[in-house]
Formats: structure tokens, C-alpha cells, sequence
């Protein structure tokens, strides 16, 4: 087997279709199916079953592609290592944020001025996964016990609720106290999502969810207006002018908080770049944990 065998199985695997794969790689069919019956007969077995004009991967194909994954990915990672080593890989830095979104431009801005060289692709969507990025940042109420996972942060929740509220004067509650209000949310799904819901499902309740926005400055406009109550990390939202018409409120069982946390893949090489943004994120939350 050579490395275009492989590449060519890959590509077949993934299509299981001959005309469509062959399309994708620029080749056309006969060559691929001449370099199919070439590599089972090299391995003595049949990696696809035939179907008309489709195919379908068998178990002795399945075994093949899952090594020939690993082989690619490995050749991939050390092209990226040896470019990285020669200075000519591009100088960009794949960072996913499921949490403390409303620091990002800070964060962004601040990374930037002392590398400005360095590019910063980033991602909000998707399900999180360390896999598909240098970096990775999440949040909950316990972070992961991983070897390639960092704490950056651990703050408190509070409550924001419209001052005219009956709990607008107090400094603090007890969250079941709350346990049949209207509350307002980022969308489910959301790093301070999962952990508020999991906080009320500790007090015995299901929060009221009345509406649900990514933004959290629309949140903030919704509160004022009386249209429900708001969970509110208490340092990464400390930036945002509330106004007069909501008040801040402790809750003091349970004991509400979060872990902000760093993650990146245990597999893949790490850029140099992607280093330097660790560095910076470390010390970016670390400056904002002091204001405790």
C-alpha cells in the first residue's frame, strides 16, 4: 500500500459510490476502480460489497479505514510540526468559544496588538469538541478531569431581576424562592444554559423559560422591562451597564457558580501561534479572577 492507495480508499470509503468519489478526487473511474482491485487483491480480501452502482464498506474495509485515518492524520500532524519548525505555516489560530462569548472582542483586541501577525478564526457553533480546533473554551459546573484541560476561571452566578420585583431590594435568595417566576435565558444548548438548568434542577424545579436570545445586552434590555429574571456570571458580564432598572442579587443556596475552562485536543499537534494564545488567555482571565 502507498500513500495515494490510501488517500483514493479514503475518499471511496467516505462516498461509497465510484463515480461520485472519482469526481471528487479529479480521476476518472476506471482508474479508481483499477486501483480498488489492485489493493484487495495486494491485501487477499474484499474491503467493499457491491450493490449495483453503489458500494458499501464492509468489516475488513471498516478495520482499514479506521487505520487509514489514523496513518493520514499522523502524516498531516507531522507536515504541520516540520512547517511550523520552518516558519512557513500560516500563522492562525482555530478558537471555538462556548463560553465567555462577551469577552471576545477584548480578548481579540488585546492578543492582537501583541501579535498581529497571528489570525484568529473563530467558532460558535456546532457541538463542542477540542477535535476540530486549537483551542477550545466551555464552561461547567465542574470542569473536565483531563490531562489537556486548563481552569481559567471560577466565578459565581447571580440573579438580575427589574427593580420594581419583590426581590429588587433584597441582597440576596434562596433559589427556590424563585422557582415559579418567568425567567429569560441564552438559547439551550449554551455553556451558562446547561449549568443554570442543572442549578435549578438542584433546587427541585424546572426554570420558566419565557424567551431565549444569544445576546446577552437584549437580556438585559428584557429584564428591565419586567419580562422575566436572568442568571448572571457575576465577572465575565461585569462589563455590562445594567442601568437603574435592574438590580444585582446574590443566591445563597445553592452555592451558584461556574468553571470557565481551556481545552485543546489531546491528538493534535499545537502550533506555535495556538501556544501564545494559551499564554494570553491565561493571563487575560487571570487579571479578570483578581477583581473577585
Amino acid at each position: 500500500m502507498d500513500f495515494l492507495q490510501l488517500r483514493y480508499f479514503k475518499t471511496l470509503a467516505e462516498f461509497e459510490h465510484m463515480t461520485k468519489a472519482a469526481n471528487a478526487l479529479h480521476i476518472v473511474q476506471p482508474a479508481l476502480s483499477r486501483m480498488l482491485r489492485n489493493l484487495e487483491r495486494e491485501l487477499g480480501l474484499l474491503l467493499f460489497e457491491r450493490e449495483g452502482k453503489n458500494i458499501r464498506l464492509n468489516e475488513n474495509g471498516k478495520i482499514l479505514l479506521y487505520h487509514t485515518n489514523n496513518i493520514l492524520n499522523e502524516i498531516k500532524e507531522a507536515e504541520s510540526v516540520l512547517a511550523d519548525r520552518k516558519g512557513n505555516i500560516e500563522r492562525q489560530v482555530k478558537l471555538s468559544m462556548y463560553a465567555a462569548t462577551s469577552l471576545m472582542p477584548d480578548i481579540i483586541r488585546s492578543f492582537k496588538k501583541s501579535n498581529p501577525d497571528i489570525s484568529i478564526k473563530i467558532s460558535q457553533s456546532g457541538t463542542s469538541s477540542e477535535d476540530h480546533c486549537d483551542i477550545m473554551i466551555d464552561s461547567g459546573m465542574q470542569p473536565p478531569d483531563r490531562h489537556n484541560c486548563m481552569v481559567l476561571l471560577q466565578e459565581e452566578i447571580i440573579l438580575a431581576v427589574p427593580v420594581s420585583h419583590p426581590l429588587g431590594s433584597r441582597k440576596s435568595v434562596r433559589l427556590v424562592e424563585v422557582a415559579q417566576a418567568p425567567f429569560i435565558s441564552l438559547h439551550k444548548g449554551s455553556g451558562l444554559r446547561t449549568v443554570t438548568d442543572a442549578y435549578c434542577l438542584e433546587a427541585g424545579f424546572q426554570p420558566k423559560t419565557v424567551l431565549e436570545s444569544d445576546s446577552p445586552h437584549t437580556l438585559r434590555d428584557l429584564i428591565a422591562l419586567g419580562v422575566g429574571l436572568c442568571f448572571v456570571p457575576k465577572l465575565t458580564w461585569a462589563g455590562m451597564d445594567y442601568g437603574s432598572e435592574v438590580s444585582l442579587v446574590d443566591i445563597e443556596e445553592p452555592n451558584c457558580a461556574r468553571y470557565i475552562y481551556m481545552m485543546w485536543s489531546e491528538n493534535r499537534y499545537i502550533p506555535s501561534a495556538a501556544k501564545l494564545l494559551q499564554k494570553h488567555l491565561t493571563k487575560h482571565f487571570a487579571k479578570l479572577g483578581k477583581r473577585k
